[in-house]
């Protein structure tokens, strides 16, 4: 018995097609109840072989929703079925009220044009008994069909604008999830590559102390700021892949303008030769422009050591007004470079300044690779994912 009533919840639920169980069940209960309400209207039955017809043609009708769901036979039946019944003429008959049922099945699970085809079809039927003297207020029975027509196309539209909804919502949350990967690429990206330059700095610097047999205190202390940079590094990566896997929001400090002074101690201590002049007032830079500067400037200097050439490079912040600009400049070998724009750390430069309504440039100058990132100073905060 379980079985069987398991069977039928899951024939009543593909009758429905993409709509809810209760959409079937609701008028398969209201065609069942005006097909025995015609019935009864016949007793006694002055022609059987009609009413026997009718009532075979709706059972059939209703195997068929339930067996081939959202077709067009099961409708076609029902018509027949109400042609049958009408073939036995009674006063006030309920049977016509089958084909309004039949038009707001068809309207709200066919195409438009086979609803609008069934919603004729049952008009004709109607008007041909009227027509034959078989039927009385035909015009009552056409206005339910063209209700029946009606109310099912606007079950048709709210189901396909549900449907649509659905459909933007899915697409905005994979653009949100995209938009979450670029993001955390960027952050990997730039804690790597940065970590991976100073340390290579420090240990080559080290490397050359030794080989020149020169005080190996300052080789310890290369190697020791490249083992700090590391384990920065990896602390970095395992906070982003904790935040990764938890639904918690990060509470890591966020570095920011003011720590770039830091960026360029780090560098001229693993040996490079970095300037930094600051023009105007760094405080009042919000905390998400703050970072994409810090990127911006940290990814410029890690291109310096993996492309310049040469080991040098001069940075500047300055603010105007309600902006504020970053240029990191640095002279480059004669033949070109081979990042000169395409790569994914000039590309998550430019990304960056874009998230922010800002502008972005780099290019080479004669002998000299010049980046240029201007921000506005304060940024709504849904913009704050840099």
């Amino acid at each position: 018995m379980t079985r069987i009533t398991t069977v039928l919840l899951d024939r009543l639920q593909a009758a429905g097609g993409d709509y809810p169980p209760l959409y079937p069940v609701v008028m398969l209960a209201a065609s069942a109840a005006v097909t025995v309400v015609a019935t009864l209207q016949r007793h006694p039955f002055s022609a059987s072989w009609w009413v026997v017809a009718a009532i075979v043609t709706a059972l059939g009708s209703l195997a068929l929703d339930l067996t081939i769901p959202a077709s067009v036979p099961p409708c076609v039946l029902g018509i027949v079925s109400t042609v049958c019944f009408l073939m036995d003429p009674v006063a006030t008959d309920a049977a016509p009220v089958q084909l309004a049922l039949v038009t707001a099945i068809a309207a709200a699970m066919q195409t438009l044009r086979v609803g609008v085809l069934i919603a004729v079809l049952c008009a004709v039927v109607i008007g041909g008994f009227w027509w034959g003297d078989h039927l009385r207020a035909a015009p009552v029975y056409l206005l339910a069909v063209a209700c029946g027509w009606l109310v099912g196309y606007m079950v048709l539209i709210q189901k396909r604008l549900a449907q649509n909804q659905v459909r933007t919502l899915q697409e905005r949350a994979e653009r949100a999830a995209s938009d979450e990967r670029r993001r955390i690429a960027r952050e990997i990206h730039d804690v790597v590559a940065h970590s991976l330059s100073i340390t290579m700095l420090n240990v080559t610097g080290a490397r050359h102390v030794l080989e020149h047999g020169r005080d190996t205190a300052d080789a310890i202390d290369a190697l020791g700021d490249a083992e700090r940079q590391g384990r920065q590094a990896m602390t970095e990566i395992r906070h982003i892949v904790h935040v990764l896997g938890s639904d918690q929001s990060s509470d890591a400090p966020t570095p920011g303008a003011g720590d770039i002074a830091e960026l360029v101690r780090d560098h001229r201590k693993a040996g490079m030769t970095v300037s930094l002049r600051t023009v105007g007032d760094l405080a009042e830079v919000s905390t998400p422009v703050g970072a994409a500067l810090y990127r911006i400037t940290q990814e410029s200097l890690t291109n310096v050591v993996r492309h310049g050439g040469v080991l040098r490079a001069s940075i500047q912040l300055t603010t105007v007004g309600d902006q504020v600009e970053v240029s990191v400049r640095n002279p480059v070998r004669s033949s070109p470079r081979s990042d000169s724009g395409n790569g994914t750390g000039v590309e998550g430069m430019r990304q960056r300044a874009a998230l922010l309504g800002g502008s972005f440039e780099a290019a080479r100058d004669g002998a000299t690779w010049a980046v240029r990132a201007r921000l506005p100073i304060r940024v709504p905060a849904e913009q704050g994912s840099t």
